[in-house]
């Protein structure tokens, strides 16, 4: 049996459950699978026990390591989150065959400079022992799985563990078959976290000039905030500048739902302000928007440009009118839906989770 932890993720989550979990269930794998979150989904079936729990971290820590103690046929044990390295240490100790697997979703370090509002030095002083304690803890891990190759040249290249880049590519299933999206009522789509270095701000003054020249055009943010006062911020912007009927907030779905709303669209934004986070980690929208047959505007960052180069609009970061101009141009353009094809021929010929799966599915060989 192969044991997965979460403590931060929702339990739907599309790497952890739709692309990881459920490659092990096609392949007749059993999976206890462990969250902590406020969810009340319920993901188990035949292979996979599911248990979430809406607890604090220590009492989470607690109770999975309860849990998989008593699992006599447990062989894996894959995490999550840093937070959780403590649980690898616990069971390692405990039955040393146990093959220990640690996925690392996104650069820390650059996450915590990116969102930390301590100042420099306490903040530098705070990731250094953040690291003594990641080193401590590695000492016990078998694998490591990073999301994107930057990661592994930077945060983990000296790491002695056997290491594998498993990126956030979507499945087959979901590559549109359409050719053409385009109409007279452009549909334009953010999706995912909500919050200032995403740009969001710089994309609904986009809109305000956007809509000058194309009134019916319309714009969806679909996700959470992960600051409440921004929530706020957001929403007086939009009333300022009399946006409300051109752009709609949607809160997060279910992530199998997304892609109904990708499929409705026509644009796809990813307006990422330039910062240590989003240099370092490739958004996983990206693949999403590719794969849904959208035309794509970006803030030109490296994560996206190494995968793609000429099939999106570039637009600068931190800079409303070089976004407006670029969503205005994938409106007009005629090329737009040459760069849809090409999107769409890359992502089923290399950047699907099909392609790699392999990868991850050999850690448990």
């Amino acid at each position: 049996m192969i044991c997965i932890v979460s403590s931060s993720h929702f339990p739907d989550d599309e790497r952890i459950y739709q692309r990881q979990i459920k490659s092990l269930v096609r392949n007749n794998r059993k999976v206890l699978y462990l969250t902590r979150s406020k969810s009340t989904i319920n993901l188990s079936t035949k292979l996979i026990l599911h248990k979430n729990f809406n607890v604090s971290l220590s009492i989470f820590l607690s109770k999975v390591k309860k849990i998989i103690k008593i699992n006599k046929s447990l062989e894996y044990l894959q995490v999550h989150e840093t937070n959780l390295l403590p649980l690898i240490k616990f069971m390692k100790r405990y039955e040393k065959s146990l093959n220990t697997i640690y996925d690392v979703h996104e650069d820390m370090e650059s996450l915590y400079r990116t969102f930390s509002k301590r100042n420099f030095l306490i903040k530098e002083v705070a990731i250094f022992f953040r690291k003594v304690r990641e080193d401590h803890y590695l000492k016990y891990v078998d694998s490591i799985i990073l999301a994107n190759p930057t990661i592994d040249k930077d945060a983990y290249k000296n790491k002695r563990n056997e290491k594998v880049v498993i990126e956030n590519f979507p499945g087959k299933k979901f590559i549109s078959t359409a050719s053409n999206k385009f109409n007279t009522d452009p549909m334009i789509i953010y999706h995912g976290h909500l919050a200032p270095e995403r740009g969001i701000t710089d994309l609904i003054l986009a809109m305000k000039e956007v809509i000058e020249k194309v009134p019916q055009a319309k714009l969806t943010l679909l996700g959470s905030f992960r600051i409440a006062e921004y929530k706020k911020e957001v929403k007086s912007l939009i009333s300022i500048h009399s946006l409300e009927k051109n752009i709609i907030i949607k809160k997060q779905i279910p992530h199998e739902e997304v892609w109904k709303v990708l499929s409705s669209s026509s644009i796809g934004v990813i307006p990422f302000r330039e910062n240590l986070l989003t240099i370092k980690n490739t958004p996983t929208k990206l693949f999403e928007m590719m794969a849904s047959g959208l035309a794509i505007v970006a803030t030109d960052l490296p994560p996206i440009r190494n995968f793609i180069e000429d099939t999106v609009f570039w637009a600068k970061p931190s800079s409303p009118r070089s976004l407006a101009l670029n969503i205005l141009e994938s409106i007009n353009n005629e090329d737009a839906n040459s760069k849809i094809k090409k999107n769409l021929k890359m992502i089923n010929k290399k950047y699907n989770w099909e392609k790699i799966e392999n990868r991850y599915l050999s850690i448990f060989s």
